[in-house]
């Protein structure tokens, strides 16, 4: 086995050890009970994907930096789609009341229009219920043209947040691919201190003991 590589592995059976509490939360509690559109759960797998890719970046784990970048990746991806799916649902739904208010403005407008029938003004009962038609007419073009600016406008902020998700992803790459250079030269460096240190410290040993050798045979002369 190769000396260098114990303290990366200590360092995982550590990491594995401080994770198990998460990973028994995320299949005993987050998994079963909560949403997988959830932001509570989003929230959580975001923050236990970017843990993982970042100790298996530093443990030289690719698989679990992997796994954590994507499980990071996948959060995220969900998280925005939720956010522009509750607004356009927000949007519908106050476009929905805006046409349901409508309406009733125009039922008012028929009721009005029927007292003022039974008042004998025909008149006034025709041109209500052409407002009517109008009013509903107007409503309705007003809401397809607001759904459709909402769906164009979901579909491209989910378009935009994919690009920057994968651009992002890729300075991740990038950087990491930095970091893991540096260490490599230092140890490489580090070793061949160690070697000249070797040497030196046998130097060492082997002077003093001449040293002694010689101190003997002097004290051997005098006897």
């Amino acid at each position: 086995m190769n000396v260098l590589s114990l303290p990366k592995a200590a360092a995982a059976l550590e990491y594995k050890a401080l994770r198990l509490p998460a990973t028994l939360l995320e299949k005993q509690v987050v998994v079963r009970f909560l949403a997988e559109e959830s932001a509570l759960r989003l929230g959580f797998e975001k923050a236990l994907g970017t843990l993982d890719a970042k100790a298996g970046s530093l443990l030289g784990n690719d698989g679990l930096e992997s796994r954590g970048r994507a499980l990071r990746l996948r959060s995220q991806v969900l998280g925005k789609a939720v956010e522009l799916e509750t607004k356009a649902e927000a949007r519908k739904a106050k476009a929905d009341a805006k046409l349901k208010a409508e309406k009733q403005s125009a039922e008012q407008t028929r009721e009005q229009a029927r007292r003022a029938q039974r008042d004998g003004v025909q008149e006034a009962l025709r041109e209500e219920q052409a407002e009517k038609r109008r009013v509903e007419q107007e409503a309705k073009a007003r809401l397809q043209a607001e759904k459709k600016r909402v769906e164009d406008e979901a579909r491209a902020k989910a378009q935009a947040v994919t690009a920057q998700l994968e651009a992002q992803e890729q300075r991740i790459d990038q950087v990491t691919k930095a970091r893991t250079a540096a260490p490599k030269a230092q140890l490489s460096d580090a070793v061949a201190e160690k070697k000249a240190a070797d040497a030196e410290r046998a130097k060492a040993d082997r002077l003093a003991k001449l040293a002694a050798d010689e101190k003997e045979t002097r004290r051997a002369a005098r006897g």
